[in-house]
């Protein structure tokens, strides 16, 4: 089913998902809907299956049972309207390429595998790295940049892209206080523009101020829906036990 003529169509929906390590059970049930236009954070304790979430959602991990819907589809006839912000140490930095190249993958979808990128690709990365601030370094090594600007550079990837579905692993684990802004401010424009994001984030203290929706998450789904609902005492306390004390 297509989203033409349809948009409510969730962009991201979990039916039963189950995923297992070596027989340990990871993700236990999980079913969701994620609103077009909203910001969803994915927050839980180490270990809840946060990551695992979403590596199973792009096909990365198969689950035991269940399965995801992206815009009513499997994720193979709609991947290119899903952008991937993967964990930035999950990331190999030494490969030779510049901010300026890893950009432009980004355009491979359109530009087509193997074939060369021209000069309007780069002037569409171009335009990408200054929505990031990131323009001056179009010609740095990657492996040169520190950790906030690297996450800038995937960020601005994903920006080349056109998705309509961003989904980011911890964008702003260990960045600077400006890339932090910068990602937030940037999802906040993106989300006015109807577009939707679900981001596994670790920072309690700013969920509420960052996201409108959470989905809590301990290996199954705790509570999901906006942040001011979920994101009580009751339901921590729930999802984290004896290790939260942050709040009252």
């Amino acid at each position: 089913m297509s989203t033409e003529g349809s948009p409510g169509t969730p962009p991201l929906a979990a039916f039963e998902v189950t995923v297992a390590y070596r027989s340990t059970p990871v993700l236990s049930d999980v079913s969701f809907s994620t609103p077009p236009g909203t910001l969803t954070a994915v927050v839980g304790p180490n270990g809840a299956g946060k990551s695992t979430l979403i590596k199973t959602a792009l096909g990365l991990i198969q689950p035991i049972t269940g399965y995801f819907e992206f815009f009513g589809e499997s994720f193979r006839e709609v991947d290119g309207r899903v952008s991937y912000v993967p964990q930035r140490t999950s990331v190999d930095w030494d490969f030779p390429v510049t901010s300026l190249d890893v950009v432009c993958m980004g355009l491979y979808r359109k530009i087509g595998w193997f074939r060369p990128v021209r000069s309007r690709h780069r002037e569409m990365a171009m335009a990408a790295l200054t929505e990031v601030g990131m323009q001056d370094y179009a010609k740095r090594q990657i492996r040169q940049l520190s950790g906030g600007q690297q996450q800038r550079i995937f960020l601005a990837r994903s920006l080349v892209q056109g998705a309509e579905l961003f989904l980011m692993d911890e964008p702003l684990a260990g960045v600077d206080a400006a890339t932090e802004k910068t990602i937030i401010d940037k999802l906040h424009q993106l989300r006015d523009q109807g577009r939707t994001a679900m981001v596994v984030h670790h920072d309690l203290e700013t969920v509420s101020d960052y996201f409108d929706r959470v989905l809590l998450l301990n290996c199954q789904v705790i509570a999901e829906g906006p942040a001011a609902d979920v994101m009580t005492p009751e339901r921590l306390k729930q999802a984290y036990g004896g290790k939260l004390l942050i709040f009252d």
